[in-house]
């Protein structure tokens, strides 16, 4: 006797218990997924896929000014990277991933390599880049980032000491002479020469 008594009263006697539904077709799929629904009103991000924006990360990420991943959504991270690089030669520093950018990112990337890179020092132009990196060893050995001997090569102890130095002032660490850095040594020199009497 007690034991039906115990039975009718688990079956038909208790209320349902929060966060356990109630049997009905409309119901089911809620408490099976676990997921509430959306509040009316509440707004849904979309991630909109640009091919645009793919080929200015690609670039940047060669660069040094992005280290996201190469997506094709253009979020803060590239925005910001964009709006660094802009400033660093000197365009606008708008954000806006354009072909322009990418095409000026990728061109400006191939002159500098072409231009550190060329194997004859007879030439003006190699002269002219000798003398550019010996100017930045120049700069960084009075830093005190050790570029190794002053000789106009681009060395793998010239780069390590770009590379610190760009850490060192939140520049992109790419280990490249380019006119950013160049201007970041300068204003770097300045302000550790003292004050003339």
């Amino acid at each position: 006797m007690l034991a039906f008594a115990i039975a009718g009263n688990a079956m038909f006697g208790q209320a349902p218990r929060p966060g356990i539904a109630e049997a009905g077709p409309e119901a089911a799929p809620d408490t099976l997924s676990g997921e509430a629904l959306p509040e009316e009103g509440a707004r849904t991000i979309q991630l909109k896929y640009d091919p645009v924006v793919e080929a200015v990360q690609r670039e940047l990420i060669t660069t040094g000014y992005y280290k996201g991943p190469v997506d094709g959504v253009n979020g803060r991270k590239t925005r910001q990277a964009i709006a660094a690089y802009q400033q660093a030669v000197g365009l606008p520093p708008d954000g806006k991933a354009t072909s322009d950018l990418a095409e000026h990112i990728r061109f400006t990337r191939q002159v500098a390599e072409a231009s550190l890179f060329t194997g004859s020092i007879a030439a003006a132009p190699d002269a002219e880049i000798r003398a550019a990196i010996r100017r930045v060893q120049a700069g960084l050995a009075d830093l005190g980032y050790s570029p190794g001997e002053i000789n106009g090569e681009l060395t793998r102890q010239t780069r390590n000491a770009i590379m610190a130095f760009q850490q060192a002032r939140n520049m992109p660490e790419t280990g490249e002479i380019d006119n950013a850095l160049v201007a970041e040594l300068d204003r770097a020199t300045a302000q550790s020469e003292p004050a003339s009497p």
